[in-house]
């Protein structure tokens, strides 16, 4: 009895033990994964620079190293601004601090006349929880800071699986061309170029949208008059990157800034309506005309990719997880067997798209019917 012949419940299960053990070896591997793919994103958005300077006569090396320092030096340029902006945000904490603690000692008040609980009794509630989530507060700091540790050594790999995918990307061609039939390595290798095109759009369509919300949100922040408005302005836009998540923690951080220093709620209510309104013109606007079409991923699939990549890769998996769901669904329409996966990621079809799949369900029920 072959494969094809076998019953449902032994064709589920085969496929459902191949995606645990796909899911075991990403997670198992992903401290080797995750730079991996972030320069495989990175170097289909280095390419189009690299050939440029070879048609320019430069050397293929030396456009491939020339490529790498300028992308370098813009991420270098980025750290440093931010790096600037947090360290004015440090020495300005003592006096966050001292707001906070009136702003904590005046809900206090406000808890114990209506709900008649003691300010000793809030505090010993409050120390009792602190006490029963310091063990789990500890791991979780430890986490982070072994996280940042290991990102921090595997990102100097980035730029070296950078330089050699470049360097060999004719032998990836090759490669191809030698593992799918003749007749179709045209077909394979346009799939190639359209993933690597996916990749360009979106990495530059980000990178455009982050820098627009950025001035947008800093030049709100800077008029209200909000301490902090660039730093608050560029985290909310770059933060915007992860999907959903993103956005809403982007807006907790500068509204909490505008309660905690400003003595009127009108000002963190302003600060919210201008995250609103930037968050509305980016959805509508600027998200459309920016990064267009290069990830056409319905809503219910990127909520699911995002949870399923925060579980498996964490917060690198939350941002890489929408051009690589793009990368496979450019994969699955260009595969005759694979379009249906396609179909079921992207968004609503247009017109054309529904009629062919009409016609293509209308041609298999009348065959069923001949047989």
């Amino acid at each position: 009895m072959t494969i094809t012949e076998q019953p449902f419940y032994y064709k589920a299960t085969v496929k459902l033990l191949l995606i645990g053990l796909v899911v075991a070896f990403l997670i198992f591997a992903k401290n080797i994964l995750i730079p991996f793919t972030i320069a495989v994103v990175f170097t289909f958005l280095l390419l189009p620079v690299s050939r440029k300077l070879e048609r320019w006569r430069f050397p293929k090396v030396v456009a491939i190293l020339i490529s790498i320092i300028l992308a370098l030096s813009i991420f270098v340029a980025l750290v440093y601004f931010f790096i600037a902006q947090v360290s004015s945000f440090v020495n300005d904490w003592p006096m966050l601090q001292k707001i906070l603690t009136i702003k904590w000692n005046i809900f206090q008040e406000y808890i114990s006349e209506t709900f008649h609980i003691s300010s000793h009794e809030q505090q010993a509630w409050l120390k009792t929880k602190i006490q029963e989530n310091a063990s789990t507060g500890g791991v979780l700091v430890m986490g982070i800071f072994s996280a940042t540790t290991t990102f921090l050594a595997s990102f100097a790999l980035i730029p070296i699986y950078i330089f050699f995918l470049t360097l060999y990307q004719q032998k990836f061609r090759e490669f191809v061309q030698l593992i799918v039939k003749d007749d179709k390595n045209d077909h394979a290798l346009q799939v190639v170029k359209k993933v690597s095109k996916v990749s360009q759009n979106y990495v530059v369509g980000i990178f455009l949208d982050v820098v627009i919300l950025s001035v947008l949100n800093s030049t709100g922040f800077l008029i209200l008059g909000l301490p902090h408005a660039i730093l608050f302005g560029v985290l909310a836009s770059a933060l915007n990157v992860i999907p959903y998540i993103g956005v809403l923690i982007g807006s907790i951080l500068p509204i909490t800034m505008a309660f905690l220093t400003k003595d009127s709620m009108s000002y963190a209510l302003a600060v919210a309506a201008i995250c609103f309104f930037v968050q509305f013109l980016d959805n509508n606007f600027i998200t459309p005309y920016v990064v267009g079409s290069s990830v056409s991923i319905n809503p219910l699939t990127a909520t699911l990719v995002l949870v399923a990549s925060a579980l498996i890769w964490g917060i690198p998996g939350m941002i890489l997880c929408m051009p690589l769901t793009g990368m496979a669904k450019v994969v699955c329409d260009n595969i005759e067997s694979l379009k249906p996966y396609g179909f079921l990621l992207g968004e609503e079809v247009n017109f054309r798209e529904k009629e062919h799949i009409q016609d293509k369900l209308v041609s298999r029920f009348r065959k069923k019917i001949k047989k």
